[in-house]
């Protein structure tokens, strides 16, 4: 998940680690950069729960993506 700006995947962070759900918060790998600095790394199962979360929250992510092999794919 981008979220535009590292201040809101933090603010995101900061929500995901309250809820107890499983994710990491990672550098922006190469191809993603122009969309934010950090992202957030959900595994399939809790993505639509985390994604949800998030939205109730305020802090919705500008866009999410799978990586198929060495490419990302916007969902």
């Amino acid at each position: 998940m981008t979220f535009g700006s590292a201040h809101r995947a933090l603010k995101a962070e900061e929500i995901l680690k309250e809820a107890g759900l499983k994710f990491r918060l990672l550098p922006a790998p190469k191809a993603l950069e122009p969309f934010c600095d950090l992202v957030v790394r959900v595994e399939g199962e809790v993505l639509h729960g985390a994604a949800e979360l998030l939205e109730k929250h305020g802090v919705k992510p500008r866009s999410i993506y799978r990586k198929e092999g060495e490419e990302y794919v916007e969902l």
